[in-house]
């Protein structure tokens, strides 16, 4: 099946994260679409690895670093050099990334890899750019991390987790770590509407245009992604030379669809992604092979489709609002009272309010805009997706 107008995407099985499988399972997706073609000895490449929070590997919310070690054997091979990065949610500061690095595997990685450091490094430079994009939908004008602008070429290798604003994180999404980490709320607060939030993904994609997507679906993380919710093994590995037939494979593969991403209904009303899983080109094994039909939603984002118009649309608009009616709620036996989420809130929502043994997080419902930044940058994942008893009975459903 397939459609010649978006990219091929590779699926390759991959049981766990030990050399042997990885070396395999990584080579096999790589060629399934035409291998390296693109690096020339002498080059650059960077790679942005999806590195989230300063998370340990089997926590299954960033980048395994053994995929990133093959990819990188692979580069130098051809003779490439390489930095890898990425700017979480933070400060984007050396203290704070070199803990991110160190905490998820990173620098053992590279210093067993290249003990030299001259062929293969983690990102060390911190400047920031201005940005132009006047084809963009949403980001005409942005700022970004200066190291993307001296590389000769740039691969995005994601991890498959769910999202809790956007329904999915995988290739589209993981461009947001191009935004310094500081800066992200503010674009949070910029693009507070779904829709318009998710064209900021794909205009950071069409902006920086990475040359190779490589997603790291061998552990997942389902629930309450896309940092504190739960390892969910997949077992497989896949590539494609655009990210949106990629992203599209990748929902299906979690019993997700067109409707529940806005990132591939953003790309498909722009007409650069397919709208259903059958337009999209798939080589290496079959989706049904490694398909996980129970995984576990984020949030559900109009899995239910109602077309009708008139008063009937309005009564099922009005519907859809009143089940999906999610936010975030702390879970206060859990929470730390770091601030994290109160330093994140780019509405300003949160305030720290005496619970007898610390302080923890009260929302204004009234200023929250549902970003879920808090619930994503909570080191403890104390901020939870809350749904009411409709949603709640409508998620359920779902997963029967």
């Amino acid at each position: 099946m397939g459609n010649s107008n978006f990219e091929r995407v590779a699926i390759e099985k991959c049981s766990s994260y030990g050399y042997a499988e990885i070396k395999t399972a990584v080579d096999k997706a790589l060629d399934d679409i035409g291998g390296l073609y693109f690096v020339k000895s002498g080059m650059t490449i960077g790679i942005k690895a999806n590195l989230v929070s300063a998370m340990a590997p089997e926590k299954s919310a960033t980048t395994h670093p053994m995929i990133l070690r093959r990819l990188c054997e692979r580069l130098l091979e051809l003779g490439a050099s390489v930095v890898i990065g990425d700017s979480p949610g933070g400060l984007y500061t050396p203290p704070f990334l070199k803990n991110v690095y160190r905490t998820c595997g990173l620098e053992d990685m590279v210093k067993e890899l290249d003990p030299s450091g001259e062929k293969v490094r983690l990102n060390d430079d911190y400047s920031i750019c201005s940005g132009e994009f006047l084809k963009a939908v949403s980001l005409k004008t942005f700022i970004f991390t200066g190291w993307l602008n001296k590389v000769d070429a740039i691969i995005n290798v994601s991890k498959l987790k769910t999202h809790a604003m956007m329904g999915m994180s995988c290739a589209v999404k993981n461009m947001f770590g191009t935004i310094p980490g500081a800066t992200k709320p503010e674009y949070h607060m910029r693009f507070p509407n779904e829709q318009a939030f998710a064209n900021v993904m794909v205009d950071l994609n069409e902006f920086f245009k990475p040359v190779l997507y490589v997603v790291d679906a061998i552990d997942g993380m389902e629930g309450n992604g896309p940092t504190a919710g739960e390892k969910r093994h997949i077992g497989a590995v896949l590539t494609s030379r655009k990210p949106y037939a990629l992203d599209m494979v990748c929902a299906d593969l979690i019993g997700m669809g067109y409707s529940d991403v806005p990132t591939l209904v953003a790309a498909g009303e722009r007409g650069l992604g397919p709208k259903n899983v059958s337009e999209v080109e798939i080589t290496g094994c079959a989706v049904s092979d490694v398909k996980v039909s129970d995984f576990k939603r984020a949030t559900i984002h109009q899995s239910i489709t109602f077309e009708g118009k008139g008063i009937k649309g309005a009564i099922a608009s009005v519907g859809i609002k009143l089940v999906y009616n999610t936010k975030p709620m702390v879970r206060a036996s859990e929470c730390i009272g770091c601030k994290k989420c109160y330093e994140t809130c780019p509405a300003k929502a949160i305030t720290m309010v005496d619970s007898g043994k610390n302080k923890i997080p009260q929302i204004d419902r009234s200023k929250c805009i549902k970003c879920f930044c808090c619930q994503e940058f909570c080191p403890k994942g104390a901020m939870k997706v809350h749904y009411n008893i409709l949603g709640k009975l409508a998620n359920r459903i779902n997963h029967i």
